[in-house]
C-alpha cells in the first residue's frame, strides 16, 4: 500500500469533471456562486506563484473548490487526507489523483513526501494550489479556527526557495465560502427530524412543546447515549453536548490506540491524537509478505477484519469531532441545523437525504504577499507563523462576513437563534 499519492496532470479527466459539475450540484441541491471580485482577483494572479487558503466549514467545500476552478477557467492542485484515496475501493483515489490532488497523512509527525510536493508545486507555479488550512471540516460560519503550523511552514519554505532562485514572492489568497439554507428547506429538514425521532423511538407528542433547536439537540443527546451504551463509556464532562461529543471521540480513539499498541502523548489535541492513531494504524496495515502456512494466512485475515472495525471506529470519532465543532457555533442557525442533521443521518442511517436547497457564495480577499512575513519568520519563527496565521484568518473571516450580506434567501423564523457573539479565536 503506497503511503504518498502524487497528483497527476490529466487535462482530459479535469474536462470530464467540469462537464459533470452541474450534475453534482443538482444532485446535492447546491447553488454555487463565485463573485466577480473573486474571479478578477484570481485572474490577476495567473502568472504568479500563489496558493488559495480556503475555510473548511462544510463537507461540500471540495465541490465548491472545483466549481471555483471551473468558473475561473483554471486547473488547481488540491491537498486531501490520505484516507480519502481509499474510498470506493480505491476508485475515488484514482479520480482525486487525476484531478490534480495529492495526499497527506495527518498527525503529529509531518509527512515529508507530502510537504516536499507542496513546496515543489508552489515553486513550479504551473497551477495554483488550493488548501483547507484549518485541517478538517469545522462546521463553523462564525469563526476561522487556527491554521495548521506545518502547512504554514511549507509556505515559508516555498517562499525561501523562490527568493533564492528568482526573487519572486509567493502570494496567499484567502478565500471564504459561505453557505445559506434556502426557505424551501424548512419542510424536508422537519421531516428529517421526524425520521430521526422515530429511529430513536421518541414519542411524537413529546415534541409538540419543543422548539426546532431543542428537538435537534435532543437528537444529538440521544445519539450520544446510544454510543455511550454501545462502547461502555462513562463521560465525565457534562458541560455541553459539544463537550460530550469531544470526550466520546477521544475515548473511542483511545480504544483504537490501545488495540494496536499505539502510544500517543495525552497532551496532544483531540484532532492530532485521532490523526496520529490513524497514521499508526496505516503503518500496521501492510500484510506480511511471507505467509508460510495456511494458518498464518488465517491469522492475517483475522487481523485485517479487526483493523477494518478499528478504522470504522476512527471514522466515527472524526465525525464526532466535526459534530462537536459545529455545535460550538455562537448561534443555532438554519445552516448549523442542516449540518447537524446531515451528520446524524450519515451515522444513523448510513446515508443522507435531500434537505432542500442551499447557496454557497465564494469570495476572495486581497492577496497577501508572503515575502515581508517571511523576513519576520527568518528573525523570529514563532512571530512569522503567528503573523501569517492572523492575517490569513482575519482576511477569510472578513470576506465571510461580506458574503453574508449577499444572501437573498429569506429568514427561516421556524428555527430560533440565540444572540450572536463576537469573532471566536479559540483552537479546537
Amino acid at each position: 500500500m503506497d503511503d504518498f499519492i502524487p497528483p497527476v496532470d490529466d487535462p482530459f479527466a479535469v474536462s470530464i469533471a467540469k462537464m459533470l459539475l452541474p450534475v453534482a450540484k443538482f444532485q446535492n441541491g447546491l447553488d454555487i456562486r463565485v463573485t466577480e471580485n473573486c474571479k478578477v482577483t484570481i485572474k490577476a494572479l495567473r502568472n504568479k506563484h500563489s496558493v488559495l487558503m480556503i475555510n473548511h466549514s462544510d463537507r461540500f467545500d471540495p465541490l465548491c473548490a472545483c466549481a471555483l476552478a471551473c468558473a475561473c477557467h483554471e486547473s488547481f492542485n488540491f491537498l486531501a487526507s490520505r484516507e480519502q484515496f481509499d474510498r470506493m475501493h480505491g476508485f475515488a483515489g484514482w479520480v482525486l489523483q487525476h484531478l490534480g490532488t495529492y495526499s497527506v497523512i495527518r498527525g503529529r509527525d509531518v509527512e515529508r513526501a507530502s510537504a516536499e510536493e507542496t513546496v515543489k508545486l508552489l515553486v513550479q507555479g504551473k497551477h495554483k494550489l488550493a488548501e483547507f488550512p484549518e485541517g478538517d471540516v469545522t462546521g463553523r460560519d462564525d469563526a476561522i479556527l487556527p491554521l495548521k503550523a506545518d502547512g504554514l511552514m511549507n509556505l515559508f519554505e516555498a517562499q525561501r526557495q523562490l527568493l533564492a532562485v528568482t526573487n519572486e514572492s509567493l502570494f496567499v489568497l484567502p478565500i471564504a465560502m459561505y453557505y445559506s439554507v434556502r426557505h424551501d428547506s424548512v419542510k424536508p429538514m422537519t421531516e428529517c427530524v421526524v425520521r430521526l425521532e422515530k429511529e430513536f423511538h421518541v414519542a411524537p407528542l413529546s415534541s409538540i412543546e419543543l422548539s426546532f433547536e431543542q428537538r435537534v439537540k435532543r437528537l444529538v443527546s440521544l445519539f450520544i447515549t446510544q454510543l455511550i451504551n454501545f462502547y461502555g463509556i462513562a463521560l465525565t464532562n457534562k458541560q455541553s453536548l459539544s463537550a460530550e461529543l469531544r470526550e466520546l471521540s477521544r475515548k473511542i480513539t483511545d480504544f483504537s490506540a490501545r488495540a494496536i499498541g499505539c502510544e500517543i502523548p495525552n497532551d496532544e489535541e483531540d484532532a492530532v491524537f485521532l490523526y496520529s492513531v490513524r497514521a499508526e494504524m496505516r503503518r500496521h496495515s501492510d500484510p506480511s509478505s511471507s505467509q508460510s502456512c495456511s494458518y498464518e494466512k488465517k491469522l492475517q485475515k483475522s487481523a485485517q477484519l479487526k483493523q477494518a472495525s478499528l478504522i470504522k471506529d476512527l471514522d466515527l470519532a472524526e465525525q464526532l469531532l466535526i459534530l462537536s465543532s459545529t455545535l460550538e457555533s455562537s448561534k443555532f442557525t438554519p445552516e448549523v441545523a442542516w449540518r447537524v442533521l446531515d451528520r446524524l443521518e450519515l451515522e444513523v442511517f448510513g446515508k443522507t437525504t435531500a434537505k432542500g436547497h442551499r447557496t454557497a457564495i465564494i469570495e476572495a480577499a486581497q492577496p497577501i504577499d508572503l515575502a515581508p512575513i517571511y523576513r519576520k519568520f527568518c528573525v523570529d519563527r514563532d512571530l512569522g507563523i503567528a503573523t501569517a496565521d492572523k492575517q490569513i484568518r482575519e482576511a477569510i473571516y472578513d470576506s465571510m462576513q461580506q458574503t453574508q450580506l449577499m444572501q437573498v434567501a429569506p429568514l427561516m423564523k421556524s428555527l430560533p437563534v440565540r444572540h450572536e457573539v463576537p469573532y471566536v479565536t479559540k483552537s479546537r
